[in-house]
């Protein structure tokens, strides 16, 4: 509701500017976790050895925690892709994909599901059924794809 005065009209770029404002904080604290997790011995071998701060970070910490920054990050989408209030607010619920992300109302499968539960008929809540259906499996897919890749690195 913020970021509508911004420009006054609805569009894709102000819905994903919002929801991307709403996974910051996953990222951040999930990411927080994961750089907790590398050893403070990695960290002071790279000092001894004589590298500064920074290059440690970059050289050392950063690939020692790729995967788990990785996964922070496929945590953070899948948690957004079932936000439906920043998209109803801010894409102006449009019925379908608009090709121009910068003007106009925005169509997206939770505003679709929104609207298909509130049309009452059997034949939209089949449909709402289906992009629920639809919803759930992306977010286990990516899920899925996030525990992979936190389990592949323990595993190397």
């Amino acid at each position: 509701a913020i970021l509508y005065p911004i420009t006054k009209a609805y569009s894709g770029l102000m819905g994903s500017l919002s929801l991307t404002i709403l996974m910051i904080p996953t990222i951040a604290r999930t990411s927080q976790e994961v750089l907790n997790l590398i050893p403070n011995e990695l960290r002071e071998a790279g000092t001894a050895l004589g590298g500064t701060q920074w290059r440690t970070v970059a050289m050392i910490v950063l690939p020692a925690a790729k995967s788990g920054l990785v996964t922070a990050i496929i945590l953070g989408v899948a948690r957004i892709a079932g936000e439906t209030a920043p998209i109803l607010l801010l894409t102006g619920g449009g019925d379908r994909v608009n090709p121009n992300a910068f003007n106009g109302p925005m169509g997206s499968l939770p505003y679709y599901i929104w609207k298909s539960f509130n049309a009452g008929s059997p034949e939209a809540i089949t449909r709402a059924w289906a992009g629920l259906l639809v919803l759930v499996g992306l977010v286990l897919i990516l899920f899925t794809l996030a525990r992979f890749l936190s389990t592949r690195k323990a595993a190397t």
